[in-house]
């Protein structure tokens, strides 16, 4: 007789890979002792027994099955089959349908020769010790969540173990430069994501960055030093389902000794999402143009869009980008000139006496940069007392507690040391940047950004500029 045997384990373990293995030489055995045909044996790794859709061996046989292949399949246990009732049923009747036998060996049943109720009975029983399973992972996640449990893999870290980890240094340098981008230069997730890309940096799996991978390092407040636990959990075990647990529900655990960029930093991330999401209703963010993301039609509120004409001479200005797809009436087209000249005049017109203001300011910012001096020397010294400390520790001269909280306020200190050395630019450097602000030259996205809140422009051409501390409405 041709038969096929099926075997299943639920995790990708060693020790559960050396079941399966086991599970092989059992059918090939059985096959020898009775004289049969042994087919085939299909085996899914590392898969769950609820959901059929995950189990790419499993529909492999019931697609053999169909191509007469085989007359008898074999299992060693019904849980091993399916621990979903319906799903168990579905595939017995289908196999039924196709004259295939299914023989479950610790049960001594088979399909054809028993009632459905039986089968039924026994499917049902694997079904609920899944379920109690289910509780019991549930429980043990929840617990380890509010010690603190931290994940596999988190980037900007290295996993010392369950509980404990360690920033690594150089991927600390790459969410430093995310939140740089983000807030200083006004860059988007998209953005971002390419210049890391063209940039060669890597994800932890060694994976191209995406958007969404750039999203979740400037939402996650575990980079400020605050980790949290506990934000979602299955709902459903047979289909996997997770929700969404609510901020009173999930376990915050502070962590300042992880901390890669500051709380201030963290906090002015999440705001300017909130505002980006605000002014991009229906529009992806964009960074680009001086005005991206800034000048939304008070019809439609969606943003408008940056357009170039070339003739005699080129032509930049910009209209709604929901009248350009045709869906709003507001045709009025802003020339970008225009708009530069009278918020430079209004904004000019508020300050009294530029060129003093320019000269305070390089003033003082040279003063700054003068008392700075070398830092080479403190960090130094600071990454010895980290090696002490580390020798303390392995030495049990000094509990774990008392380690990581002296060696986390020693690493903080080398990060601002770091961030001081990033920040120094030469007094020439300095006069350049001063004069071009004075001048409104070389400004970007980031600094306009910085300026203007939002411009909204209406159907009969009234344009209306927001600046961060004032309003005012002028004519262009």
């Amino acid at each position: 007789m041709r038969i096929a045997a099926y075997c299943r384990v639920s995790t990708s373990k060693e020790e559960q890979l050396d079941s399966l293995a086991n599970q092989k030489e059992f059918f090939q055995s059985y096959a020898n002792l009775h004289g049969d045909e042994l087919v085939k044996i299909y085996a899914d790794e590392g898969t769950s027994g609820t959901r059929l859709q995950r189990r790419e061996q499993f529909l492999a046989l019931m697609r053999d099955a169909g191509k007469d292949q085989f007359d008898v399949v074999v299992v060693k246990d019904i849980s091993r089959f399916a621990r979903n009732t319906v799903d168990f049923l579905r595939s017995i009747r289908k196999l039924k349908e196709l004259g295939v036998n299914t023989r479950f060996l610790t049960a001594n049943m088979d399909s054809l020769g028993e009632s459905e109720f039986v089968l039924t009975m026994f499917g049902a029983l694997a079904q609920e010790e899944s379920a109690n399973l289910s509780k019991r992972v549930k429980f043990g996640k929840k617990l380890n969540a509010k010690k603190g449990r931290v994940p596999q893999r988190i980037y900007g870290y290295d996993r010392l173990d369950n509980f404990t980890l360690c920033i690594n240094p150089a991927e600390a340098d790459v969410v430093r430069m995310v939140y740089d981008l983000y807030l200083e230069q006004g860059l988007g997730c998209r953005s971002i994501a390419q210049q890391l890309n063209n940039g060669g940096y890597v994800t932890k799996l060694g994976c191209s960055w995406t958007p969404s991978a750039v999203h979740r390092i400037l939402t996650n407040p575990i980079y400020c030093g605050h980790h949290v636990n506990h934000k979602y959990e299955v709902e459903n075990y047979l289909t996997g389902k997770q929700k969404k647990i609510p901020p009173e529900g999930q376990y915050h655990h502070p962590r300042p000794q992880w901390a890669i960029v500051t709380p201030l930093q963290f906090q002015q991330a999440q705001k300017q999402r909130q505002a980006r999401g605000r002014t991009q209703k229906q529009a992806r963010y964009s960074a680009r143009h001086l005005f991206s993301g800034l000048m939304v039609c008070q019809e439609c509120g969606r943003s408008f869009c940056r357009k170039t004409y070339t003739y005699a001479k080129t032509r930049v200005y910009w209209k709604c980008s929901g009248n350009d797809q045709g869906t709003c009436a507001n045709r009025i087209k802003i020339e970008e000139g225009q708009l530069m000249d009278a918020i430079i005049t209004y904004v000019g017109g508020c300050i009294a006496q530029p060129e003093e203001i320019a000269k305070e300011l390089q003033s003082w910012m040279n003063q700054e940069l003068d008392g700075r001096g070398s830092t080479e020397e403190e960090r130094q010294r600071l990454e010895r007392k980290v090696a002490r400390y580390t020798e303390l520790y392995a030495n049990e001269a000094m509990s774990l507690e008392e380690y990581l909280d002296k060696r986390g306020r020693i690493l903080k200190r080398i990060y601002t040391l770091q961030q001081l050395d990033c920040n120094k630019v030469n007094q020439k450097q300095v006069a350049e940047r001063v004069e071009q602000c004075m001048a409104w030259k070389g400004w970007t996205h980031a600094d306009m950004a910085k300026l203007v809140e939002r411009i909204t422009v209406n159907g009969e051409g009234e344009v209306k500029v927001f600046l961060r501390s004032a309003e005012s409405n002028p004519s262009v």
